[in-house]
């Protein structure tokens, strides 16, 4: 089943609550078990954290990406209430393979992929450190767009509808508390980055995160960064892999 040609990059399939979802692993150079990140991107996802991917693999850590049920060819129908088990499922994944070090599996989300993040990292002792740039504190609870601009932002990417879309927002926001989650994280690492220019999450809402962290949390904002850190992916890959190579590897 682990037997991977040793090429850098492999895709992969495992599954969650019956459904297949899709990803691609990122190996780093040598049979022996490495550190490894799980990447977790937003919603609907546009942003991959690709060049993350090969930045971690160029210092020596695996990550693998993949793809929430219901999105980007994953099977099943797309859930924001489900995401965190399938994010629980990959980490059952890594946990498995050979090739990763099960005791330095670190997660690092983007958007709704920080707040994935957070919220399974709090009952997941697993993941060993936490990083999120552009996360929520409340995810869904500050959605207020109309369905046509939920379908052009969001649900043409995914399979669900509009409305099943904002009905997921609502009761995610009423049933999750990512502010308790990032507590809930120490004394584990955790890394807190946020564009001062991020247009669909403020930067009030992470220094929210970071006040509700314990001590072994770092903040950091980045002037004039948007919520994809669009111009400033060379710091946001920076300040990531600096961080785990200081909290995770030793």
């Amino acid at each position: 089943m682990w037997a991977i040609e040793d090429e850098g990059v492999t895709g992969v399939t495992f599954d969650s609550d019956g459904h297949r979802l899709l990803g691609v692993l990122y190996l780093a150079r040598g049979e022996e078990p490495k550190p490894t990140v799980l990447l977790l991107h937003g919603c609907p996802g546009l942003e991959k954290n690709l060049d993350l991917a090969v930045r971690l693999r160029d210092q020596g850590w695996n990550s693998l990406l993949f793809h929430y049920r219901g999105c980007w060819g994953s099977a099943g129908r797309y859930d924001l209430r489900t995401v965190p088990r399938d994010v629980t499922a990959a980490v059952d994944y890594l946990a498995g393979c050979p090739r990763v070090d099960s005791g330095r599996i670190a997660v690092l989300g983007h958007s709704m992929g920080g707040w994935a993040a957070l919220v399974t990292a709090a009952t997941e002792p697993r993941l060993r450190a936490v990083a999120v740039y552009g996360a929520p504190a409340r995810l869904g609870a500050d959605l207020r767009l109309s369905p046509d601009r939920v379908e052009k932002e969001f649900t043409r990417f995914l399979a669900t509808t509009p409305e099943e879309f904002a009905w997921q927002a609502a009761v995610v926001a009423e049933q999750t508390d990512a502010l308790a989650a990032a507590a809930a994280i120490e004394p584990r690492p955790l890394l807190v980055v946020h564009g001062t220019a991020d247009r669909w999450v403020p930067v009030a809402q992470a220094r929210e995160l970071r006040e509700r962290a314990g001590p072994s949390c770092r903040y950091v904002e980045v002037e004039g960064a948007d919520h994809a850190f669009s111009w400033h992916r060379a710091e946001l890959a920076d300040l990531v892999v600096g961080w785990l190579n200081e909290g995770v590897t030793g």
